[in-house]
Protein backbone atom coordinates (compact mmCIF):
# COMPACT_ATOMS: atom_id res chain seq x y z
CA UNK A 1 0.00 0.00 0.00
CA UNK A 2 2.77 2.56 0.51
CA UNK A 3 4.61 1.54 -2.29
CA UNK A 4 1.78 2.75 -4.77
CA UNK A 5 0.94 6.05 -2.31
CA UNK A 6 4.22 6.68 -3.33
CA UNK A 7 4.06 6.20 -7.08
CA UNK A 8 0.90 7.96 -6.93
CA UNK A 9 2.49 11.55 -5.94
CA UNK A 10 5.23 12.44 -8.67
CA UNK A 11 5.42 15.98 -7.24
CA UNK A 12 7.12 14.78 -4.18
CA UNK A 13 9.11 11.78 -5.27
CA UNK A 14 11.11 11.88 -8.61
CA UNK A 15 11.52 9.45 -11.23
CA UNK A 16 14.98 8.63 -10.00
CA UNK A 17 14.56 9.23 -6.44
CA UNK A 18 11.42 6.46 -6.40
CA UNK A 19 13.53 3.85 -8.38
CA UNK A 20 16.05 4.30 -6.01
CA UNK A 21 13.63 3.80 -2.92
CA UNK A 22 11.98 1.18 -4.39
CA UNK A 23 15.22 -1.03 -4.84
CA UNK A 24 15.92 0.06 -1.06
CA UNK A 25 12.58 -1.34 0.57
CA UNK A 26 12.98 -4.38 -2.11
CA UNK A 27 16.63 -4.90 -0.70
CA UNK A 28 15.33 -4.81 2.71
CA UNK A 29 12.86 -6.90 2.29
CA UNK A 30 15.03 -9.77 0.74
CA UNK A 31 17.45 -9.17 3.48
CA UNK A 32 15.21 -9.60 6.00
CA UNK A 33 13.44 -12.74 4.70
CA UNK A 34 16.41 -14.30 4.04
CA UNK A 35 17.61 -13.22 7.80
CA UNK A 36 14.72 -15.20 8.93
CA UNK A 37 15.38 -19.09 9.01
CA UNK A 38 13.60 -21.23 6.91
CA UNK A 39 10.81 -23.45 8.80
CA UNK A 40 10.39 -27.18 8.25
CA UNK A 41 7.34 -29.93 9.11
CA UNK A 42 8.43 -32.58 11.50
CA UNK A 43 6.06 -35.50 12.70
CA UNK A 44 6.70 -38.08 15.32
CA UNK A 45 4.71 -41.27 15.73
CA UNK A 46 5.39 -42.80 19.09
CA UNK A 47 5.06 -45.88 20.75
CA UNK A 48 5.40 -45.74 25.26
CA UNK A 49 4.49 -48.75 27.56
CA UNK A 50 1.48 -47.39 29.39
CA UNK A 51 -2.38 -46.69 28.17
CA UNK A 52 -3.18 -43.12 29.01
CA UNK A 53 -1.44 -39.72 30.32
CA UNK A 54 0.53 -37.09 28.72
CA UNK A 55 4.14 -36.69 27.09
CA UNK A 56 6.03 -33.61 26.93
CA UNK A 57 8.42 -32.77 24.91
CA UNK A 58 10.13 -29.65 26.39
CA UNK A 59 13.02 -27.60 25.52
CA UNK A 60 16.64 -28.09 26.73
CA UNK A 61 17.52 -26.69 30.13
CA UNK A 62 18.96 -22.93 28.66
CA UNK A 63 15.74 -21.58 26.44
CA UNK A 64 17.95 -19.15 25.63
CA UNK A 65 18.78 -21.43 22.11
CA UNK A 66 15.52 -21.75 20.61
CA UNK A 67 14.63 -19.07 18.48
CA UNK A 68 10.76 -17.66 19.21
CA UNK A 69 7.92 -20.09 18.06
CA UNK A 70 9.64 -23.21 19.52
CA UNK A 71 8.15 -24.35 22.72
CA UNK A 72 7.25 -27.10 24.67
CA UNK A 73 4.22 -29.51 23.18
CA UNK A 74 1.70 -32.22 24.81
CA UNK A 75 0.41 -35.59 23.20
CA UNK A 76 -2.02 -37.44 24.66
CA UNK A 77 -1.07 -41.13 24.77
CA UNK A 78 -3.79 -43.57 23.48
CA UNK A 79 -3.52 -47.14 23.13
CA UNK A 80 0.01 -47.05 24.13
CA UNK A 81 0.88 -44.26 20.96
CA UNK A 82 1.36 -40.60 21.00
CA UNK A 83 2.03 -37.93 17.83
CA UNK A 84 3.53 -34.81 17.55
CA UNK A 85 3.66 -32.07 14.51
CA UNK A 86 5.40 -29.15 14.37
CA UNK A 87 8.02 -26.67 12.53
CA UNK A 88 11.48 -26.21 13.09
CA UNK A 89 14.61 -24.25 11.37
CA UNK A 90 17.11 -27.18 11.68
CA UNK A 91 18.07 -30.04 13.76
CA UNK A 92 16.60 -29.56 17.47
CA UNK A 93 17.49 -30.88 21.10
CA UNK A 94 14.55 -31.65 23.45
CA UNK A 95 13.77 -33.55 26.30
CA UNK A 96 10.23 -35.72 26.73
CA UNK A 97 8.84 -36.71 30.12
CA UNK A 98 5.72 -38.63 31.14
CA UNK A 99 4.78 -37.11 34.31
CA UNK A 100 6.74 -37.45 37.08
CA UNK A 101 7.82 -40.65 36.28
CA UNK A 102 9.83 -40.55 33.42
CA UNK A 103 13.09 -37.80 31.76
CA UNK A 104 14.71 -38.01 29.02
CA UNK A 105 18.34 -37.47 28.37
CA UNK A 106 18.73 -34.73 25.68
CA UNK A 107 17.75 -35.62 22.02
CA UNK A 108 17.55 -34.14 18.51
CA UNK A 109 14.36 -34.13 16.47
CA UNK A 110 14.48 -33.27 12.41
CA UNK A 111 12.34 -32.15 10.26
CA UNK A 112 9.87 -34.78 8.07
CA UNK A 113 8.84 -38.22 9.42
CA UNK A 114 9.95 -40.11 12.04
CA UNK A 115 9.21 -42.82 15.10
CA UNK A 116 10.12 -42.48 18.55
CA UNK A 117 9.85 -45.58 21.39
CA UNK A 118 9.35 -44.63 25.32
CA UNK A 119 10.32 -47.01 28.20
CA UNK A 120 9.12 -45.27 31.17
CA UNK A 121 10.93 -47.71 33.19
CA UNK A 122 14.13 -46.35 31.86
CA UNK A 123 13.97 -42.79 33.52
CA UNK A 124 17.34 -40.31 32.13
CA UNK A 125 17.95 -42.23 29.57
CA UNK A 126 18.06 -41.24 25.89
CA UNK A 127 14.54 -42.10 24.11
CA UNK A 128 14.74 -44.41 20.78
CA UNK A 129 14.15 -41.99 17.74
CA UNK A 130 14.52 -43.09 14.02
CA UNK A 131 16.35 -40.46 12.45
CA UNK A 132 19.95 -39.13 11.09
CA UNK A 133 21.04 -37.54 14.10
CA UNK A 134 19.95 -40.14 16.55
CA UNK A 135 21.26 -42.74 14.25
CA UNK A 136 24.64 -41.02 14.88
CA UNK A 137 23.98 -40.95 18.25
CA UNK A 138 23.87 -44.49 18.16
CA UNK A 139 26.43 -45.26 16.05
CA UNK A 140 29.58 -43.22 15.42
CA UNK A 141 29.19 -40.67 17.98
CA UNK A 142 28.62 -44.17 20.67
CA UNK A 143 32.10 -45.76 19.59
CA UNK A 144 33.98 -42.77 19.99
CA UNK A 145 32.95 -42.42 23.61
CA UNK A 146 33.06 -46.30 24.05
CA UNK A 147 36.24 -46.11 26.09
CA UNK A 148 34.93 -42.87 28.48
CA UNK A 149 31.61 -44.55 28.73
CA UNK A 150 33.62 -47.73 30.29
CA UNK A 151 35.48 -45.90 32.44
CA UNK A 152 32.72 -43.87 33.77
CA UNK A 153 31.17 -47.09 34.69
CA UNK A 154 34.11 -48.61 36.37
CA UNK A 155 34.43 -45.46 38.34
CA UNK A 156 30.60 -45.17 39.60
CA UNK A 157 30.64 -49.14 40.23
CA UNK A 158 34.26 -48.44 42.26
CA UNK A 159 32.21 -45.33 44.51
CA UNK A 160 29.52 -47.17 45.26
CA UNK A 161 31.72 -50.14 46.41
CA UNK A 162 34.14 -47.44 48.43
CA UNK A 163 30.79 -45.58 50.18
CA UNK A 164 29.33 -49.63 51.02
CA UNK A 165 32.55 -50.36 52.58
CA UNK A 166 33.41 -47.29 54.52
CA UNK A 167 29.47 -47.09 55.61
CA UNK A 168 29.18 -43.96 53.54
CA UNK A 169 32.63 -41.83 55.25
CA UNK A 170 34.96 -42.49 52.59
CA UNK A 171 38.21 -41.55 53.80
CA UNK A 172 39.57 -38.12 52.51
CA UNK A 173 42.75 -39.46 50.89
CA UNK A 174 40.65 -41.91 48.97
CA UNK A 175 38.08 -39.03 48.56
CA UNK A 176 40.94 -37.23 46.79
CA UNK A 177 41.83 -39.96 44.35
CA UNK A 178 38.46 -40.61 43.42
CA UNK A 179 38.11 -36.49 42.65
CA UNK A 180 41.14 -37.06 40.58
CA UNK A 181 40.19 -39.67 38.95
CA UNK A 182 36.57 -38.30 37.91
CA UNK A 183 37.99 -35.04 37.11
CA UNK A 184 40.98 -37.41 34.14
CA UNK A 185 37.53 -38.85 32.91
CA UNK A 186 35.83 -35.82 32.54
CA UNK A 187 38.92 -34.29 30.48
CA UNK A 188 39.44 -37.36 28.18
CA UNK A 189 35.81 -37.22 27.39
CA UNK A 190 36.34 -32.98 26.32
CA UNK A 191 39.03 -34.59 24.41
CA UNK A 192 37.14 -36.94 22.69
CA UNK A 193 34.37 -34.35 21.49
CA UNK A 194 37.02 -32.19 20.06
CA UNK A 195 38.06 -34.64 17.70
CA UNK A 196 34.70 -36.28 17.01
CA UNK A 197 33.90 -32.17 16.06
CA UNK A 198 37.35 -31.89 14.10
CA UNK A 199 36.14 -35.47 12.23
CA UNK A 200 32.47 -34.20 11.82
CA UNK A 201 32.06 -30.25 11.77
CA UNK A 202 28.92 -30.51 10.11
CA UNK A 203 26.69 -32.52 12.97
CA UNK A 204 24.11 -31.00 14.04
CA UNK A 205 24.34 -33.73 17.26
CA UNK A 206 27.66 -32.83 18.43
CA UNK A 207 26.61 -29.28 18.56
CA UNK A 208 23.71 -29.67 20.64
CA UNK A 209 25.88 -32.24 22.72
CA UNK A 210 28.53 -29.45 22.99
CA UNK A 211 26.07 -26.88 24.21
CA UNK A 212 24.63 -29.50 26.34
CA UNK A 213 28.31 -29.71 27.74
CA UNK A 214 29.08 -26.18 28.30
CA UNK A 215 25.33 -25.54 29.72
CA UNK A 216 26.27 -27.64 32.99
CA UNK A 217 29.91 -27.38 33.28
CA UNK A 218 30.86 -23.73 32.28
CA UNK A 219 33.49 -22.64 30.23
CA UNK A 220 36.96 -24.83 29.72
CA UNK A 221 39.70 -23.57 27.93
CA UNK A 222 39.12 -26.66 25.69
CA UNK A 223 35.57 -25.18 24.79
CA UNK A 224 37.19 -22.74 22.55
CA UNK A 225 39.12 -25.39 20.14
CA UNK A 226 35.73 -27.29 19.86
CA UNK A 227 34.52 -24.36 19.03
CA UNK A 228 36.23 -23.28 16.33
CA UNK A 229 35.76 -26.65 14.85
CA UNK A 230 32.42 -26.64 13.95
CA UNK A 231 31.54 -25.16 10.54
CA UNK A 232 30.66 -21.49 9.70
CA UNK A 233 27.12 -23.01 8.33
CA UNK A 234 26.33 -24.52 11.83
CA UNK A 235 27.82 -21.29 13.83
CA UNK A 236 25.71 -18.97 11.38
CA UNK A 237 22.07 -20.74 12.89
CA UNK A 238 20.24 -18.91 16.21
CA UNK A 239 21.62 -21.81 18.37
CA UNK A 240 25.42 -21.54 16.82
CA UNK A 241 25.36 -17.45 17.48
CA UNK A 242 23.97 -17.66 20.98
CA UNK A 243 26.77 -20.67 21.95
CA UNK A 244 29.34 -17.78 20.36
CA UNK A 245 27.75 -15.11 22.30
CA UNK A 246 27.83 -17.07 25.14
CA UNK A 247 31.39 -19.01 25.06
CA UNK A 248 32.35 -14.93 24.76
CA UNK A 249 30.99 -14.14 27.59
CA UNK A 250 31.95 -16.93 29.76
CA UNK A 251 35.64 -17.04 28.48
CA UNK A 252 36.45 -14.37 30.76
CA UNK A 253 35.86 -17.26 33.33
CA UNK A 254 39.23 -18.93 32.26
CA UNK A 255 42.24 -20.25 34.05
CA UNK A 256 44.67 -17.11 34.73
CA UNK A 257 42.07 -14.61 33.89
CA UNK A 258 40.78 -11.70 36.42
CA UNK A 259 37.88 -12.58 37.83
CA UNK A 260 34.94 -10.46 36.59
CA UNK A 261 33.21 -7.39 38.79
CA UNK A 262 29.70 -8.72 39.50
CA UNK A 263 26.69 -6.89 40.36
CA UNK A 264 26.00 -8.36 44.32
CA UNK A 265 24.82 -7.35 47.22
CA UNK A 266 25.09 -8.23 50.84
CA UNK A 267 22.07 -8.65 53.44
CA UNK A 268 21.78 -4.98 54.09
CA UNK A 269 21.91 -4.26 50.41
CA UNK A 270 25.68 -3.24 50.47
CA UNK A 271 27.25 -3.75 46.89
CA UNK A 272 30.18 -6.33 46.66
CA UNK A 273 33.72 -4.62 46.74
CA UNK A 274 35.67 -5.88 43.92
CA UNK A 275 39.03 -5.59 46.14
CA UNK A 276 37.31 -8.40 48.82
CA UNK A 277 38.59 -10.65 45.87
CA UNK A 278 42.15 -10.28 46.42
CA UNK A 279 43.05 -8.88 49.80
CA UNK A 280 43.84 -12.40 50.62
CA UNK A 281 46.82 -14.79 49.47
CA UNK A 282 43.43 -17.22 48.28
CA UNK A 283 40.13 -16.33 47.80
CA UNK A 284 36.79 -19.07 47.12
CA UNK A 285 34.20 -17.82 45.40
CA UNK A 286 31.21 -19.98 45.91
CA UNK A 287 28.26 -19.74 43.64
CA UNK A 288 25.38 -21.71 45.36
CA UNK A 289 21.38 -21.41 46.49
CA UNK A 290 19.46 -21.64 49.31
CA UNK A 291 17.46 -25.10 48.06
CA UNK A 292 20.72 -26.79 46.49
CA UNK A 293 21.17 -29.62 48.20
CA UNK A 294 25.09 -30.68 47.63
CA UNK A 295 25.67 -26.77 47.91
CA UNK A 296 24.84 -27.18 51.97
CA UNK A 297 26.45 -30.59 51.79
CA UNK A 298 29.77 -28.57 51.27
CA UNK A 299 28.89 -26.28 54.09
CA UNK A 300 30.71 -27.84 57.44
CA UNK A 301 33.62 -28.79 55.89
CA UNK A 302 34.08 -25.01 54.51
CA UNK A 303 33.54 -23.86 57.92
CA UNK A 304 36.37 -26.04 59.17
CA UNK A 305 38.59 -24.88 56.79
CA UNK A 306 37.47 -21.52 56.80
CA UNK A 307 38.08 -21.36 60.44
CA UNK A 308 41.25 -22.75 59.97
CA UNK A 309 42.65 -20.80 57.80
CA UNK A 310 41.01 -17.07 57.73
CA UNK A 311 43.89 -16.25 59.37
CA UNK A 312 46.72 -17.24 57.52
CA UNK A 313 45.59 -15.58 54.03
CA UNK A 314 42.07 -17.49 52.84
CA UNK A 315 39.25 -15.73 52.36
CA UNK A 316 35.44 -17.39 50.95
CA UNK A 317 32.89 -15.08 48.99
CA UNK A 318 29.33 -17.10 49.21
CA UNK A 319 27.43 -15.03 46.26
CA UNK A 320 23.57 -16.95 46.35
CA UNK A 321 21.90 -17.09 43.08
CA UNK A 322 18.89 -17.41 44.74
CA UNK A 323 15.08 -15.63 43.01
CA UNK A 324 14.04 -12.68 44.76
CA UNK A 325 10.69 -14.78 46.06
CA UNK A 326 13.68 -16.74 48.15
CA UNK A 327 15.68 -14.00 49.60
CA UNK A 328 14.45 -14.60 53.30
CA UNK A 329 15.22 -18.37 52.61
CA UNK A 330 18.49 -17.36 51.61
CA UNK A 331 19.20 -15.27 54.66
CA UNK A 332 17.67 -18.18 57.22
CA UNK A 333 20.22 -20.43 55.93
CA UNK A 334 23.11 -18.57 56.11
CA UNK A 335 22.00 -18.07 59.83
CA UNK A 336 21.00 -21.80 60.33
CA UNK A 337 24.37 -22.94 58.91
CA UNK A 338 26.08 -20.22 60.99
CA UNK A 339 28.36 -18.86 57.53
CA UNK A 340 30.59 -16.27 58.92
CA UNK A 341 31.98 -15.63 55.46
CA UNK A 342 30.89 -12.60 53.23
CA UNK A 343 27.64 -13.62 51.70
CA UNK A 344 26.18 -11.49 49.00
CA UNK A 345 23.21 -12.18 46.16
CA UNK A 346 23.05 -12.60 42.84
CA UNK A 347 19.50 -11.72 42.52
CA UNK A 348 17.67 -14.21 40.30
CA UNK A 349 20.81 -15.33 39.61
CA UNK A 350 21.39 -12.68 36.64
CA UNK A 351 25.21 -12.13 36.52
CA UNK A 352 25.64 -15.89 36.86
CA UNK A 353 23.69 -16.84 33.87
CA UNK A 354 25.67 -14.06 31.73
CA UNK A 355 28.76 -16.25 32.55
CA UNK A 356 26.80 -19.54 31.54
CA UNK A 357 27.35 -20.18 35.58
CA UNK A 358 24.64 -22.84 35.64
CA UNK A 359 25.49 -25.87 37.69
CA UNK A 360 25.94 -25.54 41.55
CA UNK A 361 27.71 -25.54 43.61
CA UNK A 362 30.77 -23.76 41.03
CA UNK A 363 33.54 -22.31 42.65
CA UNK A 364 36.87 -20.11 41.72
CA UNK A 365 40.05 -19.55 43.76
CA UNK A 366 41.37 -16.80 42.93
CA UNK A 367 45.07 -15.77 43.92
CA UNK A 368 45.97 -12.19 45.67
CA UNK A 369 45.63 -10.15 41.86
CA UNK A 370 42.25 -11.79 41.53
CA UNK A 371 43.27 -13.93 38.98
CA UNK A 372 41.34 -17.58 38.48
CA UNK A 373 43.90 -20.04 39.49
CA UNK A 374 41.42 -23.06 39.82
CA UNK A 375 37.74 -24.05 39.32
CA UNK A 376 35.12 -26.08 41.05
CA UNK A 377 37.26 -27.93 44.04
CA UNK A 378 36.07 -30.12 46.34
CA UNK A 379 36.29 -29.79 50.02
CA UNK A 380 38.65 -32.45 49.60
CA UNK A 381 40.86 -31.09 47.26
CA UNK A 382 40.69 -27.81 48.41
CA UNK A 383 41.93 -28.73 51.79
CA UNK A 384 44.29 -30.45 50.44
CA UNK A 385 45.71 -27.22 47.97
CA UNK A 386 45.71 -25.04 51.22
CA UNK A 387 47.59 -27.23 52.97
CA UNK A 388 50.71 -27.49 50.99
CA UNK A 389 50.13 -23.42 49.78
CA UNK A 390 49.43 -22.21 53.44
Amino acid sequence: MKLKSIIKEPNIYSEPMYKLLSITILFLLSYSLLAQEKQYSFNIEGTINTDSGKVTIDLFYDHDYYPKGIEKMEAEVKDKKFSFRGYIPYPQAFTISYGQQYYSRLFVVESGDQSMTLNIDANREVPSIDNQAMREYEGEYAMEYEKVRKKRKAYEAKGDSLRQFYDGNIPESIQLELETEIKKIYAEGDSVLLKYVTAHPNSYLAMWKFIELFSFDGYSDLFSSIHRQFSDSLKETYAGKVLTEKLTASAQLAIGKRFPVLTAIDSQSISLDETLLFKNKYTLIDFWYSNCSPCIAQFPHLKDMYDKYKDRGFEIVGISTDRERYKEQWLRVIEKYQLSWPQYWDKNGIEASELSINKFPTNYLLDNQGRIIKKDLRPVELEEFLQENL
